[in-house]
């Protein structure tokens, strides 16, 4: 039971590959944490000392940045529960010290690679990297993203890109957000249709069903991503790669 192609169950393997590939990316200096940003209408903090963030939610089952946002969430997953609805939400993950230069301006953009496989994950609906949609609303002027130097690195002003330009890394920090959809299966009588009889009807849903997966979907995101950036890096540098001394760039790390 619940065990079909859009359960969250065919995840599983996905978790386990990217346990590994997670422990890769740590010993290349990589690491990635991704936090609630949004939920039940609830917004989180945003990132600040990304290495310190990253450290903390990688020790939390509930990761949100801020305490009192995390405990306003579970409670609006609470009222949602108790009328036997759901709520979905915003995942927002951080990826730190990827090595600018991976990734190809046309088919396999790093933006596209990491959009294709994220979206394979069930209940995921959206994707934006960098400012994203808000970033239409600016001018260039305000938009573009400047390059300089800081401490011998080549970084850039805001990072307003997400850590990507042209489809390829450019050293600075990955940030993108992914929409978490409601839980679909819910208690509430909702409306269907009869394909025998050709008339509409109602449904009413049994069994156990979750008020919300978006703490449950934040580990397949970070498994999906690492194992995304894992083959764009062996993709890139050479297969390799991951079994070779850390290496060392101009660029932001």
């Amino acid at each position: 039971r619940g065990g079909g192609h859009f359960s969250g169950r065919i995840t599983a393997g996905l978790v386990a590959g990217g346990a590994i590939a997670l422990t890769a990316l740590r010993e290349k200096g990589i690491v990635l944490g991704t936090h609630i940003a949004r939920c039940g209408g609830v917004n989180d903090r945003i990132f600040g000392d990304l290495e310190a963030d990253i450290a903390a939610l990688q020790k939390m089952q509930f990761a949100v940045l801020d305490e009192s946002a995390g405990v306003t969430m579970r409670e609006c997953i609470e009222k949602a529960a108790a009328e036997g609805d759901s709520v979905g939400g915003v995942l927002e993950p951080a990826v730190l010290g990827m090595p600018a230069g991976v990734g190809e301006p046309w088919f396999d953009t790093l933006e596209g690679l990491l959009a294709h496989a994220l979206f394979s994950i069930p209940g995921i609906k959206g994707v934006q990297f960098g400012a994203g949609f808000g970033g239409a609303d600016l001018r260039g002027s305000a938009y573009n993203d400047p390059f300089r130097m800081k401490d011998g690195k080549v970084v850039t002003t805001t990072n307003r890109n997400g850590g990507i330009n042209g489809g390829i890394s450019n050293g600075m920090p990955i940030q993108f957000r992914c929409a978490v959809k409601p839980t679909p299966s819910i208690y509430k009588e909702q409306k269907t249709v009869d394909i025998h009889r050709k008339e509409n009807a109602d449904l009413q849903i049994e069994g156990r069903h979750d008020p919300a997966i978006i703490h449950r979907a934040r580990v397949v995101v970070d498994s999906v991503t690492a194992l995304v950036l894992c083959d764009a890096l062996a993709t890139h540098f050479g297969t390799d790669y991951f079994t070779t001394p850390l290496r060392t760039s101009c660029f932001a790390d």
